[in-house]
């Protein structure tokens, strides 16, 4: 029994390690941006941000790509509905996570925002659907 089972986790992984690589888990540039669904390698820091999008536009369409980064909250707004999280400020690019609860939140928590990445602006990118997370010591 033991080696069927060592047989099918072989198999699962010889077939699921070039299905990362394809579509974005595993790469070099350990960048903020990943096909959809797919965990980016490494959050941007609001340092980072507009150049990091600078020669990124809006996917069209159906088409989706994700986008991560990491920053002090400036903005955490409930309307009843939906969640509206807020993180970087000027003079660096601000990023707006449009999610469903604040988790508790507040204005300065660090926070890590993970969503369908929009670019309104040269300075501004709206991620939506977002997940917030804090970020590992």
């Amino acid at each position: 029994m033991l080696r069927k089972e060592g047989a099918v986790l072989l198999t699962l992984t010889a077939v699921i390690t070039p299905l990362q690589a394809a579509s974005g888990q595993g790469r070099r540039d350990k960048g903020p941006f990943a096909p959809a669904e797919m965990i980016p390698e490494r959050p941007a820091r609001c340092h980072e941000i507009e150049d990091m999008i600078r020669s990124v536009p809006s996917p069209s369409g159906l088409d989706r790509i994700d986008f991560s980064a990491v920053g002090t909250l400036t903005l955490v707004y409930f309307d009843g509905v939906l969640a509206y999280i807020g993180i970087c400020n000027e003079p660096d690019a601000k990023v707006l996570c449009v999610t469903y609860a604040t988790n508790d939140l507040k204005i300065g928590d660090t926070v890590t925002v993970t969503g369908s990445y929009r670019k309104m602006a040269a300075n501004y990118v709206v991620l939506d659907p977002c997940l917030t997370s804090r970020p590992e010591p």
